[in-house]
């Protein structure tokens, strides 16, 4: 589902390559390996973690989060997604879901923020919490 209303900052085809660029994280994250999840940050991104409440703005600090999030080996599903991109930055908003090896689950919105590089898109922010309860 794609959430482009305009044709002047983005099209079909950006999009469905930006919604892929979130699938190939979800991927990454459940692989268990936090060094190839942290591959897929740049260098300056911020991460505001799910299941933590520190911002990780440094490589050390993303890299020490995941290795703790891929060590519950979840698996994670888009349960909605809005895909924009603005020239050479690209935005994914929405839900997804996390099913964890010990069978529990988090559901959580999310936004991811790309910027183009000669690599491929590569997150510079992303922002995941917990969808409130009794929504």
């Amino acid at each position: 589902m794609s959430g482009c209303t305009s044709s002047c900052c983005c099209s079909v085809d950006k999009s469905a390559d930006v919604k892929n660029t979130l699938e190939t994280w979800l991927k990454t994250v459940g692989s268990g390996s936090a060094e190839a999840v942290t591959k897929l940050y740049a260098d300056e991104a911020v991460l505001l973690p799910t299941l933590q409440g520190k911002v990780c703005d440094t490589a050390a600090s993303r890299l020490d989060y995941f290795k703790h999030f891929t060590a519950k080996i979840p698996q994670g599903k888009i349960d909605e997604i809005r895909s924009r991109v603005l020239g050479d930055i690209a935005i994914n908003s929405g839900h997804y879901t996390f099913t964890f090896k010990d069978g529990t689950s988090a559901a959580a919105r999310f936004s991811f923020v790309y910027k183009k590089t000669p690599q491929g898109w590569m997150i510079i922010d992303h922002h995941s919490s917990l969808v409130p309860a009794g929504h």
